[in-house]
């Protein structure tokens, strides 16, 4: 086999070409493969190379972890190809020449696709696990910047802060951390393989959303109020939809003045599940516009990953509202 791995270092240069311009044609013909298609086959070259001196190769100390799980595969893929082909030679040994090359190619093409398969399989399962030990972690860290900022209230009432540059400073950092936080988390269970739906009723998510947020609104002198909803079930996934509605319910708390009523409601508007949380008295700019509402980044992409949207609006007077809708069955 040393002539055939002189011949591919040879040709390296014209074979490169040659692949390339197929790749072309491919895409040319409504067919396009990734690019990075282009800048496998030197590698490949290499690995057959290697191969064509002795397949059966273990994983050599110091490699990289990439380079060792390639080599397992391919041992692995060879020994499952090699069995197989020597099985049906067995029962067929009058295969022809192009008939025992038809059967190799096969054998190599679905064992890439198997192993490969197998891995990532492998990969989701476990981000899905990284997911639900984050979301647990986001869970306590969120609780523990709520006891903060609460503990921040008592201080301010009691006069032991009187507004001071290091508290609004301490302020913000906790809400941009909490921002951060959401997000980083939004963007790990996206990541996992999609949504993960399953059947909730939107108005025991707004009661616990207003259960975990009651203590923040009585430390900012707001009452919190769950009206009397209609049941409304839909599929969601609910490591999404609970943050959503709890920020929802936070960031309508931020708009607040000191003696408002923030009234959260729950409806079922056609093919969609909508909570509406109104605020009777919202901050705003002396123009009348509402002031720069933030937080809602989360809600939003939560909202878009179900195919549902978000608004913000102002009301009667000084009120504004937040409206999240969901579709109740999420196109696949």
């Amino acid at each position: 086999m040393d002539r055939v791995r002189e011949l591919l270092f040879r040709k390296r240069a014209e074979l490169q070409d040659r692949w390339d311009r197929q790749l072309r044609a491919a895409e040319e013909a409504g067919f396009p493969l990734d690019n990075a298609t282009s800048r496998l086959l030197p590698q490949l070259l290499e690995a057959t190379a290697e191969a064509l001196e002795k397949r059966f190769r273990l994983p050599a100390a110091g490699m990289t972890t990439p380079a060792a799980g390639g080599r397992r595969a391919a041992v692995q893929g060879s020994l499952l190809g090699d069995f197989l082909f020597d099985a049906v030679l067995e029962d067929e040994p009058s295969l022809s020449a192009a008939e025992q090359r038809r059967l190799a190619g096969s054998l190599s093409h679905a064992a890439v696709e198997v192993l490969v398969r197998e891995h990532l399989e492998g990969e989701l399962d476990r981000r899905r696990r990284d997911g639900d030990r984050f979301a647990r972690l986001g869970h306590h860290l969120r609780n523990s910047m709520t006891a903060a900022q609460l503990a921040l209230g008592l201080l301010q009432r009691r006069g032991e802060t009187r507004g001071s540059r290091a508290l609004r400073l301490l302020e913000d950092s906790l809400a941009r951390l909490r921002a951060g936080l959401e997000d980083t988390l939004v963007d790990e269970l996206l990541s996992q393989g999609g949504l993960r739906l399953s059947r909730m009723k939107l108005e025991r998510v707004a009661a616990q959303a207003r259960s975990e947020t009651e203590p923040e609104a009585r430390e900012r002198g707001v009452q919190l109020v769950l009206d009397d909803s209609s049941r409304v079930e839909l599929s969601g996934d609910p490591r999404l939809v609970r943050p959503a509605v709890r920020t929802l319910v936070r960031v309508a708390l931020d708009l607040s003045r000191r003696g408002a009523t923030v009234r959260v409601q729950c409806a079922k508007r056609r093919q969609a599940a909508r909570l509406a949380v109104l605020v009777d008295r919202c901050r705003k700019r002396p123009d009348g516009r509402l002031s720069s509402v933030s937080g809602l980044a989360l809600v939003r992409r939560a909202a878009r990953a179900h195919g549902g949207e978000v608004k913000v609006r102002g009301t009667a007077g000084d009120g504004c509202a937040l409206t999240l809708q969901l579709p109740l069955e999420p196109e696949s």
